[in-house]
């Protein structure tokens, strides 16, 4: 690694751990080859080896740059790219890489390469994921039902999209096809993916410079293709036009196409027309947050599975079901942490007092989102703003006005569960209108250093209200 001074080195290695523990091969493909250069009063500056790097990497993974420079310190850094400086001999290796590493160091490494093309063959979890352990309520019903006809009858609901919020069950619905059609057709060629997983292979081949008909090859020779987080080919123009080819060839083949999304189509913004139209060409099975008699089955399931000298009582999976009811994902999260406290101190020793004590995080997050009302955050910005909420939902379109409108939309997007068709007419807006906001006002924020302060003391209030 080219020689920089500590503070620069510093910020480097605070975000290169953070890059390898969102996604490893995220960091080897690109940002391995980033050279850290100085720190200019907020900004990072790296070195990248020529503008075509530097260009895919600013229209693919700016967001995520972002998110890994925020709160170095105390300092939310801005970044910058200045071309001519070769990859490192010697890149960094991260403390996070160096621990899943093999530690056979006569083994040789397993290129990227290699690595992508063995996910060919499905990554199935363990038999946890399968249709026998999800817990079928009310607000996944549908979706389970669609899945497993799926499983039994590829081709039949082309494609088959399943949104909802993250954490609640749409990756176990995946992975559940998955393990069922593996049993019923050994010889099936499955694939199950996540989005980022794909386009990193598609530009590791550009990277390359090879010729992109390998990843069209192994993209297309599927019986069953699983995506999660499709949603994340926003704004990917060239994967978009890759993936439509891919879905036209395979649907037209009769092969199975399973996608899922944090959003239903007519939501997806940055995605050509020409995609989500075939997204809502098939099956569309909306799944939401188990209620709590499915959450209580759940825990009662998990509670099975977990053998500990201290089952948890009966009491306290009636706690944890009546007081977390985000996700699936920090319900298990909780339940294993108390399960865990129990095992290790003593089951006589854990108390619904001691529960809600090593919970209280998690109990107040759940609150704070639960109470906030599309009125209250219009009362709130307006108030912040110095505005009317009749400015907020008028027709004036001043940047006075039409600012706090989108900080509004967007506050209403990020702290509620309520669709942004319903916050679109709340604002007598459309759904299109609302998600413009959503992908605006972050970018603001970046260049705005007194809107930035302003939407985190709005979102601070609703949160403690």
């Amino acid at each position: 690694m080219q020689m920089c001074d500590q503070q620069t080195e510093k910020v480097w290695r605070i975000v290169a751990d953070r890059l390898v523990r969102f996604n490893v091969n995220l960091y080897e493909m690109w940002f391995q080859k980033v050279t850290p250069l100085r720190v200019d009063g907020k900004t990072f500056v790296m070195g990248v080896p020529d503008d075509f790097f530097a260009g895919f990497v600013r229209d693919n993974y700016s967001d995520i740059l972002d998110d890994q420079l925020r709160g170095i310190d105390g300092v939310d850094y801005l970044w910058s790219f200045e071309s001519g400086h070769p990859a490192p001999l010697h890149p960094m290796i991260p403390v996070d890489m160096a621990m899943v590493s093999t530690p056979d160091a006569d083994k040789p490494a397993v290129s990227i390469q290699n690595r992508l093309c063995s996910e060919r063959r499905p990554h199935l979890r363990s038999s946890e994921f399968t249709f026998d352990n999800f817990i079928v309520g009310d607000e996944n019903r549908h979706a389970f039902t669609a899945a497993k006809t799926a499983s039994e009858a590829p081709g039949l609901y082309n494609p088959l999209f399943i949104y909802g919020s993250n954490g609640i069950g749409k990756t176990h619905l995946l992975q559940a096809v998955a393990h069922a059609v593996r049993e019923r057709n050994p010889q099936a060629v499955i694939r199950i993916t996540t989005c980022d997983d794909l386009l990193n292979e598609f530009y590791d081949l550009l990277w390359q410079k090879k010729s992109l008909s390998e990843f069209r090859a192994s993209a297309r020779d599927v019986d069953v293709l699983l995506i999660d987080d499709v949603h994340r080919l926003a704004k990917k123009v060239q994967m978009q036009e890759e993936f439509f080819n891919l879905f036209n060839t395979l649907t037209d083949q009769g092969k199975q196409i399973i996608l899922t999304s944090d959003r239903q189509p007519c939501e997806m913004s940055d995605i050509d027309k020409r995609l989500t139209t075939r997204f809502e060409s098939g099956m569309i099975a909306e799944i939401a947050m188990p209620e709590y008699e499915a959450r209580l089955a759940i825990l009662r399931l998990w509670r099975t599975e977990v053998v500990t000298d201290y089952p948890l009582g009966d009491e306290f999976l009636d706690f944890l079901a009546g007081h977390i009811r985000s996700s699936v994902r920090r319900l298990k999260g909780c339940f294993l942490r108390l399960a865990t406290w129990a095992s290790i101190n003593g089951g006589d020793r854990l108390t619904l007092e001691r529960a809600e004590e090593l919970l209280r995080g998690q109990i107040d997050q759940e609150y704070a989102a639960r109470d906030i009302s599309l009125e209250a955050i219009q009362k709130e910005v307006a108030a912040y703003f110095d505005l009317t909420i009749a400015d907020l939902l008028g027709k004036n379109r001043n940047d006075r006005i039409a600012k706090p409108r989108m900080v509004a939309m967007f506050l209403a997007r990020e702290l509620t569960k309520v669709s942004s068709t319903e916050i679109g007419k709340a604002f007598a807006r459309n759904h299109a209108t609302v998600l413009h906001a959503e992908s605006k006002i972050p970018e603001l924020c970046r260049k705005d250093e007194m809107l930035r302060h302003g939407v985190e003391h709005i979102r601070h209030q609703l949160q403690k209200n």
